[in-house]
């Protein structure tokens, strides 16, 4: 099945029993430094893998229940993959960069660059155009990248599978189709969660400042001493800052629930591969993948 990724894996969730709590007690483990976004990713990848077997499974009823022996694993490999493709973004961004900064300098050198100031912009402006153009070739390539060898990893719970470029590539070529639209679909859940929270949190600032302005105002008419004021100005304090902290928190579940509906999604794209006929990891994936990769000269 290519269609409707996401929406069934909303469906998934919303099937799930007492789903919002366990997706309010994934967020506030994700807030805790290394071991939080192990555990998330090692919960949400469990739950993709089964997806990938063509399981239409509720997600697991207890996030620390670790009942394959894998939960901590997985995620700790998770992270290794997401650090291995933000370094590799961020060489090759430099690298660009770099080769761009050179070419502009070879230009100035064989050429007086102070004769032919008006024509080093036409350089300039292609040459930001095409950092531009390669930087989001390269968020898409290095995010299905990552995405199919999370997938992979999980399947066989092994670091060295989510590396294997070979395979992630003939997975890629298969249904490119199929990744992007889970992909615009994550970024369209994002964005309308960012609107909605951007919007709350300039109605909550309009607030506060309303209600600043009437406490002073309150206090110049019935003369309350400074000791008063400042108490007022302290709870008040208090009470922002704790509401702040709730939204901020809101901003985590919403996060973790695309975060949830995305890698549930790439499970069953994956399913499309037919898992169960998967040998090891080094084995040659089964037709129609591999046979249409022999074209390409993999």
């Amino acid at each position: 099945m290519k269609q409707e990724y996401f929406f069934r894996s909303w469906r998934a969730v919303r099937g799930s029993d007492a789903w919002l709590g366990k997706i309010c007690l994934l967020a506030l483990v994700s807030l805790i430094p290394v071991f939080g976004p192990v555990v998330v990713s090692g919960y949400l990848l469990g739950w993709a893998r089964d997806a990938a077997w063509g399981m239409d499974n509720p997600m697991p009823k207890h996030i620390f229940g670790n009942e394959d022996g894998s939960l901590y694993r997985r995620g700790f490999f998770a992270l290794l993959i997401g650090l291995a493709t933000a370094l590799a973004v961020f060489v090759g961004v430099f690298v660009l960069v770099s080769l761009l900064g050179f070419a502009g300098g070879l230009f100035a050198a064989l050429f007086d660059g102070s004769r032919y100031t008006g024509l080093m912009v036409f350089p300039a402006l292609f040459g930001s155009f095409g950092v531009f153009a390669a930087s989001v070739v390269a968020v898409f390539a290095v995010q299905f990248f990552a995405w199919v060898a999370l997938i992979r990893m999980s399947i066989y719970d092994t670091l060295s599978s989510g590396f294997q470029l070979r395979h992630v590539w003939c997975m890629i070529r298969r249904d490119p189709a199929g990744l992007l639209r889970i992909f615009f679909c994550g970024l369209l859940a994002t964005l309308v969660v960012g609107a909605v929270m951007s919007v709350v949190w300039f109605v909550v600032l309009f607030l506060g400042m309303i209600a600043a302005m009437s406490v002073a105002g309150f206090a110049d008419y019935s003369g309350v001493s400074a000791l008063g004021l400042g108490g007022l100005a302290a709870l008040g304090f208090i009470a922002a800052l704790l509401f702040a902290l709730a939204v901020a928190y809101v901003s985590v579940v919403c996060a973790v629930m695309v975060q949830a509906l995305v890698y549930r999604s790439l499970g069953y794209w994956a399913a499309q591969f037919d898992v169960a006929r998967w040998g090891s990891q080094d084995d040659p994936l089964p037709p129609p993948c591999f046979q249409e990769a022999g074209r390409y000269g993999f």
